[in-house]
C-alpha cells in the first residue's frame, strides 16, 4: 500500500550518497535518470532546498541508479527535452512542475522510456488508468496539515492570553482539504481561542492579501496559517509588521523571516522522486509531507525539526 511503498522511498532516500562530478555528459553509466525541472519549480524547489541541486546532480541510488538534472527553458522546454533523450538512452525520466502535465503526451511519444511524474498531473485526483511507462508521485499533505495544527495549538497554549488563530487562503479543492485539516488539527489540540478566517479570490492578488491579513490581525490572531501559494513571500512582510507568526507550505530553509515563521509543511522532492523510481510503471505512489518548526518556534524546537 501506500505507506510500505513510502516507508521504501524513505530507505531508499536515505542510501543516497552524493558523487562527484555530475554535469549533463552523453557518455552516461549504465542507469541514468533524469530529473526535468521546469524553471519556477526548480527556483522554488532551491530557495526551499539550497543544498537540492548537490544532493540531486550525480547522486547514486542504492542500486547504482544515478540522477542527472536539466533545468529546461522556459521557451521550448518539451523540445530541450526531446532533443536530451534523442542525445542519450535513460532508464527513464522525472518529470516536474508543468513538464509533469504532459507526462501522458511524452510517454506516448518514447514508449521506450519510463516516466516519474511529480504532482496530481492532467487529471487532478480522478483515478484515471496511467499508461504502462508512467508512474505518478503525489504527497500526501492532510496529516502533516493536521500535524501542524496541533503544533500551533501547543504554541498558542504557552501564551499568557488566549487569542484565535488566524487562517487566510485562497479558493481551491487543494486549499480547502488543507486548511480542514489545519483546523482540524488545531481543535485536536486543545486552543480555545477560535477561528478568524479570510478567504479571497487569486485575482484580486497582492491587495486582496493585504485586507484579509488586516482583517485577522484586528481580531487578534497571533498565529496566521497561510494556504495562499505564491503570495506567501508577500504576506510575511505583512505579518512583520504586527508581529505575528506564519504557519506556511514549502517553506523550506529560506531566509529573511526567522522572527514570522513558526512551522512550514514541506514536500520532500528526493523522497517523491525516489519513490516514483521505485514504484512500478502504471502505478500511484504517495509521499507524506513533513513538518518542521521554523525559527520563530525559538526554544520550542532546538533542531527546527518535528520527531
Amino acid at each position: 500500500g501506500g505507506r510500505r511503498r513510502s516507508a521504501l522511498a524513505c530507505a531508499a532516500a536515505a542510501a543516497l550518497l552524493a558523487a562527484a562530478g555530475g554535469g549533463c555528459s552523453r557518455a552516461l553509466p549504465e542507469r541514468t535518470w533524469l530529473v526535468a525541472a521546469e524553471p519556477a519549480y526548480w527556483y522554488a524547489l532551491t530557495a526551499a532546498q539550497p543544498d537540492l541541486a548537490e544532493r540531486l546532480r550525480g547522486a547514486v541510488l542504492a542500486d547504482g541508479s544515478r540522477l542527472q538534472v536539466l533545468v529546461v527553458t522556459a521557451e521550448q522546454p518539451r523540445e530541450e527535452l526531446a532533443a536530451r533523450l534523442a542525445g542519450a538512452r535513460y532508464a527513464g525520466v522525472v518529470l516536474t512542475g508543468l513538464l509533469a502535465l504532459e507526462a501522458e503526451e511524452l510517454a506516448a511519444a518514447h514508449p521506450e522510456v519510463r516516466f516519474v511524474r511529480l504532482g496530481p498531473g492532467a487529471e487532478g485526483d480522478a483515478p484515471l488508468p496511467l499508461p504502462a511507462n508512467v508512474t505518478a508521485v503525489s504527497f500526501e499533505r492532510s496529516a502533516a496539515h493536521e500535524r501542524a495544527g496541533r503544533l500551533a495549538a501547543a504554541y498558542l497554549a504557552d501564551l499568557p492570553v488566549t487569542v484565535p488563530v488566524g487562517v487566510v487562503a485562497v479558493h481551491g479543492e487543494r486549499e480547502d482539504a488543507e486548511v480542514a485539516a489545519f483546523r482540524a488539527g488545531v481543535d485536536a489540540g486543545g486552543a480555545e481561542g477560535g477561528f478568524v478566517v479570510r478567504r479571497f479570490d487569486r485575482a484580486r492578488g497582492r491587495p486582496g492579501l493585504r485586507d484579509s491579513l488586516d482583517g485577522v490581525g484586528r481580531a487578534g490572531a497571533a498565529v496566521v496559517y497561510l494556504a495562499v501559494g505564491e503570495l506567501t513571500a508577500a504576506a510575511l512582510p505583512i505579518l512583520v509588521e504586527g508581529g505575528r507568526r506564519a504557519v506556511v507550505a514549502n517553506w523550506g530553509r529560506r531566509g529573511g523571516f526567522e522572527k514570522t515563521v513558526l512551522l512550514s509543511v514541506d514536500d520532500p522532492p528526493l523522497v517523491a522522486i525516489v519513490a516514483g523510481i521505485e514504484a512500478p510503471p502504471g502505478t500511484r505512489a504517495a509521499v507524506p509531507a513533513q513538518v518542521a518548526w521554523g525559527p520563530a518556534a525559538g526554544e520550542r524546537s532546538p533542531t527546527g525539526t518535528d520527531p
